[in-house]
């Protein structure tokens, strides 16, 4: 039985007329097509049902189509002005064996985007939009010109990071068989996303254009795993039942990343109170802007769980031309700011992206209140030796750069 009825239009008149369904169909003989739908999808955002799907979620921007994730290119990517990445997949569903290869498919696309930076995802994003310069803060500015930049960078850092993703699967023909497919979503339950099915139904209007209609047929909720994973490993059960909510895996991990950097913040003395975070970090990196602001250069303390080790460094965006030129100034300085800091740092150029790092930290176990108080202790001390080093030096190279 079909999920739709035939809209109707009613004239002033009083006249009526029932409108034909489209079909979708991959081959040339469909009136409209995966293509058609995706494109249409793309440049109106506003007609996927996403308040629906989850109320919290911001607006819809459109980035760009046919993104190479490594396991095949992703049909549409959007981000939200809070940095929340969305996936959707242009679908048309013939067949059991269809349906499951196709979400199958977007899992895998989101497997692969977690283990992605923001910079990857910035190089990616302009390479399939086959734009230059900084086409994800372009995206942001073209359609929320005051939006905070700095935070966009940061929670898309945390979207990649901890696998935060809204996935969509919209198409034709979605309806049957999809509650089956829950069995099949449990073997990526180490990832942490929502995933929702949405049935679009095109009609032919009178003047011969097109109304779509969406319909959410199935979603999931954050997806429950049974291991809560910290940075250095499994968290202690303790801490678990402490958590935010410890039925909610992805609020339990925020939760922890949360308290750690509220430690680390409550040991970071900086002259520039204004540096400070306003809240802690819900992922492994905590960031602090540099000059000359604009999500162009930052301070990044983290902590790696897959090397067991913690540290500072600064970076500059891929996107901020004068990047190369301030690190090339900074590392003829190298002796005098390694004196400041009082360590030897670590320099490291490769094609278009540099890093100024300090040594690192082991560590250890972060559920421990000893590791932990030794590794926010050092991570403190050493992004406040970087920022009074470093900070001046930025300052001096932006006044004297051109606007």
């Amino acid at each position: 039985m079909s999920a739709y009825t035939y809209p109707f239009i009613i004239s002033a008149s009083g006249a009526s007329h029932m409108l034909d369904r489209i079909p979708l169909n991959t081959g040339e003989s469909g009136v409209q097509s995966e293509r058609w739908l995706q494109e249409s999808l793309f440049r109106n955002p506003e007609s996927l049902p996403v308040k629906e799907i989850n109320p919290h979620i911001g607006p819809l921007i459109p980035v760009c189509m046919e993104i190479e994730t490594g396991a095949g290119p992703a049909d549409i990517l959007y981000l939200t002005p809070s940095g929340q990445v969305v996936l959707v997949e242009t679908k048309l569903w013939r067949n059991p064996e269809a349906r499951r290869e196709v979400v199958g498919q977007i899992l895998d696309y989101a497997k692969q985007l977690t283990t992605w930076s923001f910079d990857v995802l910035e190089k990616r994003a302009a390479t399939a939009a086959q734009t230059e310069g900084p086409h994800l803060l372009s995206c942001l500015r073209s359609r929320f010109p005051k939006a905070d930049e700095v935070a966009f960078v940061d929670g898309v850092g945390r979207s990649l990071a901890s696998g935060d993703f809204l996935l969509i699967i919209a198409g034709d023909g979605i309806r049957y068989g999809a509650e089956s497919l829950v069995a099949f979503l449990e073997r990526f339950g180490h990832l942490r996303f929502s995933l929702a099915l949405v049935e679009v139904a095109a009609y032919k209007l009178p003047d011969g254009s097109t109304l779509l209609q969406p319909r959410i047929l199935a979603k999931t909720e954050l997806l429950q795993r049974t291991l809560l994973i910290g940075p250095s490993g499994p968290v202690t059960l303790q801490e678990a039942a402490q958590a935010e909510d410890a039925s909610n895996p992805i609020q339990s991990l925020r939760a922890w990343f949360q308290a750690f950097w509220a430690e680390y913040l409550n040991k970071l003395r900086l002259d520039d109170q204004s540096l400070v975070p306003s809240e802690p970090a819900r992922s492994p990196n905590q960031f602090i802007s540099m000059p000359p602001g604009g999500a162009s250069a930052w301070i990044s303390a983290y902590v790696a769980q897959s090397s067991g080790k913690g540290g500072v460094y600064l970076t500059f965006a891929k996107a901020f031309e004068p990047g190369l030129d301030w690190y090339a100034q900074l590392e003829a300085d190298a002796e005098a700011i390694e004196r400041e800091v009082n360590a030897k740092l670590q320099w490291e150029r490769s094609d278009d992206k540099v890093y100024l790092g300090a040594p690192t930290v082991a560590l250890g176990d972060l559920n421990q209140a000893v590791d932990r108080e030794r590794v926010t202790a050092y991570l403190a001390d050493m992004t406040q030796r970087m920022v009074m080093a470093l900070k001046p030096r930025l300052e001096a190279m932006a006044a004297a750069t051109p606007p």
